[in-house]
């Protein structure tokens, strides 16, 4: 079959040819095209060689991600991910995708994560008094740095229970730390963190030869088996994933919970309802709590519309497709490149009044009812939607929860509280805080 370059006759687009990345330029020209074009923009590439296409109405976004979602691989911009993570899940396409995704599934069931809930709480009780203390010395926390810390230490606890402890014991400190330090996710953090494979291949290593299966995430996919040839993964396909899910895990929660707090910091009436629902609690939330945090749930809710943790996602059609929008029909062809943006889609008014506004309320069941719901998708829609997405947002409620139930965080102006749009939507400087223990 041969490639098409060309768009149907009817879809617009710039005429400069420019190609879309994960980076500032990017972000700032699809904003200005949807604008100017609308709902598909035909983009003609500058080094590649595929015409792209950028949708931007929810109908397209379903037809992609869903409809005909086996129609469309894994597109450009993975290359560094890869480098990254690996052939993991969020990277893998295909058959092996799908061995991968069905015997790692179970590990994220509810009733694993409500397992795993009571280490979360211990974590967050430490981070509890370390800002106690911090706020009778009346001293500012870095807020940005303090959610990686705190949400890389609860999945690296979910995937190697003691073992962690044990890692730090023998290298004298926390080696995935620099997930921390390093925010810059560039070819060589990118081998730094490879190397740290070697850590986790030596944690596999001890278990097998104690015969020693813990209550946490490794030792699920160290035991799962493929459903169809009852093998078990290989262990790079392993190591893979679990740098998959330290990376993917880790980046997702901190980011939402530092724009949570900072968004509650600007808004009283938002914050005053959160702390209503928490102090009505009794006590400090567990994992049977998390149905009652409703508000909480539509504070982090918002703050994912607001501020998508991954904010492009981009697939290539293996075949020619068809889109179709009030019975106009878009050609699509073979090898084009895809883009979707959910930061553009969660912030276009003729789906949300306004917003730009931090309204949790919009969350509600009656207004998601009411949604067109393909127009939110945070964690991806369809078979690739996020495995870990239960996990997070249990992670993150029960954070806000216990958190909010002690201390009030007022922002310190530092540096201009901007975005940065790379491989995941983040701050583009450290957020600073000042906490202040609530009075009883």
């Amino acid at each position: 079959m041969s490639q098409s370059t060309s768009p149907s006759s009817h879809v617009k687009g710039p005429t400069e040819p420019f190609d879309i990345n994960v980076d500032d330029a990017s972000f700032a020209k699809l904003a200005e095209w949807r604008k100017e074009y609308g709902d598909i923009v035909s983009v003609t590439p500058l080094q590649r060689k595929s015409q792209a296409l950028v949708l931007n109405c929810p109908e397209h976004v379903r037809h992609v991600l869903v409809g005909n979602h086996r129609n469309y691989s894994k597109g450009v911009g993975f290359e560094r991910v890869k480098m990254l993570l690996g052939n993991g899940i969020i990277v893998s396409d295909g058959d092996f995708w799908r061995s991968q995704r069905r015997m790692i599934q179970p590990a994220f069931h509810r009733k694993i994560v409500g397992s795993l809930a009571a280490m979360m709480v211990t974590c967050n009780e430490r981070k509890q008094a370390d800002w106690q203390a911090k706020a009778e010395q009346a001293l500012s926390i870095n807020l940005t740095e303090e959610m990686s810390e705190l949400a890389l230490e609860v999945i690296l606890r979910a995937l190697f229970s003691d073992d962690l402890d044990r890692l730090i014991e023998s290298t004298g400190s926390n080696p995935f730390s620099m997930l921390v330090e390093d925010v810059t996710r560039d070819l060589k953090l990118a081998m730094r963190f490879r190397a740290l494979t070697r850590h986790v291949a030596h944690i596999m290593d001890n278990r097998r030869r104690e015969s020693r299966i813990e209550h946490d995430f490794l030792s699920l996919l160290m035991e799962t088996k493929d459903k169809d040839t009852h093998l078990p993964m290989s262990d790079k396909a392993l190591i893979d994933e679990v740098m998959t899910i330290i990376v993917a895990g880790h980046e997702t929660t901190a980011g939402t919970l530092n724009w949570a707090w900072y968004l509650m910091s600007q808004h009283d009436n938002i914050e005053a309802e959160l702390h209503a629902e928490v102090d009505a609690l009794g006590a400090d939330p567990a994992f049977e709590d998390i149905a009652t945090l409703r508000y909480t749930r539509q504070l982090i809710d918002e703050t994912l519309r607001l501020y998508p943790p991954v904010w492009l996602f981009s697939r290539k059609a293996i075949a020619a497709d068809e889109l179709i929008l009030d019975g106009q029909i878009t050609k699509v062809s073979q090898g084009a490149d895809i883009f979707l943006c959910p930061y553009l889609l969660h912030r276009d008014p003729r789906y949300w009044d306004r917003p730009d506004e931090c309204l949790p309320e919009r969350f509600s069941d009656d207004q998601i009812k009411e949604r067109n719901k393909d127009v939110y998708y945070p964690f991806s829609l369809g078979s690739r939607r996020c495995i870990g997405e239960f996990f997070s947002l249990v992670d993150m409620q029960l954070h806000l929860g216990l958190l909010a139930r002690h201390f009030t965080l007022h922002h310190v102006p530092d540096k201009p509280v901007d975005i940065e749009p790379h491989i995941n939507l983040r701050a583009r400087h450290s957020i600073f805080m000042r906490p202040e223990v609530r009075k009883a």
